[in-house]
């Protein structure tokens, strides 16, 4: 049983993939080791995992403003706690936070560096951040988990980082909440709609997640096709999220088309089983766990060719290029239109889901440790 510092502080009030990350990591280490969690005090009462391994640190909500908490972290942190009672630190979101000096052995999981795929992603200020920032800090970390070969692809070229500290450990997913048992609810229950829909969970940040050119797509399909199905999107709204709606709401499709903001994690699972067809169209991600659950679900996958995302799926999706409404709406159609196939890859996505476990997913978190 190991003794370890997690710093929870980048967790986006539990609505992001980082929390979702954050949550099942915690799940995990804490059935063996001790935790101690930093966390903000008004992201305590909202934090779902409990249990008599973790014990919680508050500090200030003042300091869940970006800019105070990332300098925080940087300079206030590592000389702030007694850390010589812990084995090691971990940083869940070493893109997001990270230390000026590691005052014990540190591991860092790293999810993506998607600014440097997607113009203009975030404003000036938190670009310099990422840029300039993390990689000169990130170099003195002991150990990097990338989530993905890809991002351990663009550790080293983006940020020169040492090839031998990167090490690739795959996300899992929730097997017991994500499972292929049907929905005992329906379509009208959850969304207030009987139609079928199409389905991608992504929060709504422009450009990155290409909900435009998804919209386009589902714009181009055959009326009938349309009067069939709905396009929902589930997810919160964050930077520049007002023109993906803008765009929506001046669509002639407005009414077909569902943005249902966050939804909690017990109602997203049936909005996964009771859809039709996952897309997934986002530029570019770190991982794309959204596959995985949907794969989980036995639910047909399409998704962009770009970033790890067809590492994460590899024969059991149709990909397309992102930048292309006519062959998003044309792999959609494919999808829709052959029963055979839907099958073939919900099969193949089945096959697939073994390698996506927490449980491995720690394992090499604590190896890293170890093998220090």
């Amino acid at each position: 049983m190991y003794k370890i510092f997690i710093s929870v502080m980048a967790y986006d009030h539990g609505e992001s993939g980082i929390s979702d990350y954050i949550n099942n990591v915690v799940s995990e280490l804490s059935k063996e080791n001790k935790l101690d969690l930093l966390i903000l005090r008004e992201d305590l009462q909202n934090f779902p995992i409990r249990n008599d391994n973790i014990r919680f640190i508050t500090v200030s909500d003042r300091l869940g403003k970006p800019i105070f908490n990332m300098l925080w972290h940087l300079f206030v942190l590592p000389f702030s706690y007694n850390f010589k009672k812990y084995d090691f630190i971990f940083l869940p979101a070493g893109n997001r936070r990270i230390l000026a000096y590691y005052p014990i052995f540190t591991i860092t999981t790293f999810h993506d560096l998607s600014q440097f795929h997607i113009e203009n992603k975030y404003d000036s200020l938190r670009m310099f951040y990422i840029k300039k920032v993390i990689p000169f800090f990130l170099k003195k970390v002991n150990k990097i988990v990338a989530v993905s070969n890809a991002t351990k692809k663009d550790l080293i070229e983006f940020y020169n980082c040492d090839e031998d500290k990167i090490t690739v450990a795959y996300n899992g997913y929730d097997s017991n909440k994500f499972n292929q048992i049907p929905s005992s609810k329906s379509r009208l229950e959850i969304l207030g709609s009987d139609k079928k829909y199409l389905l991608y969970v992504a929060r709504v940040e422009h450009p990155g997640k290409n909900h435009l050119n998804l919209i386009k797509a589902y714009e181009l399909l055959p009326e009938d096709v349309k009067s069939e199905y709905n396009l929902v999107c589930v997810g919160g709204f964050k930077e520049r999220s007002e023109e993906v709606l803008a765009y929506k709401e001046n669509s002639k499709d407005s009414e077909k088309i569902i943005f249902t903001g966050y939804f909690p994690s017990e109602d997203l699972i049936d909005l996964y089983k009771l859809a039709s067809l996952f897309v997934m169209p986002s530029f570019f991600e770190g991982f794309g766990i959204p596959l995985v659950e949907a794969m989980a679900c036995n639910i047909p996958v399409i998704c962009s060719n770009r970033g790890p995302l067809p590492e994460v799926v590899g024969d059991a999706a149709l990909l397309f290029d992102p930048d292309s409404p006519h062959e998003i709406a044309e792999k959609i159609m494919i999808m829709l239109n052959n029963d055979e196939m839907r099958q073939e890859f919900i099969d193949k996505g089945n096959g697939r889901l073994e390698r996506f476990q927490w449980s491995l997913h720690c394992d090499k978190i604590l190896q890293l440790y170890k093998g220090k």
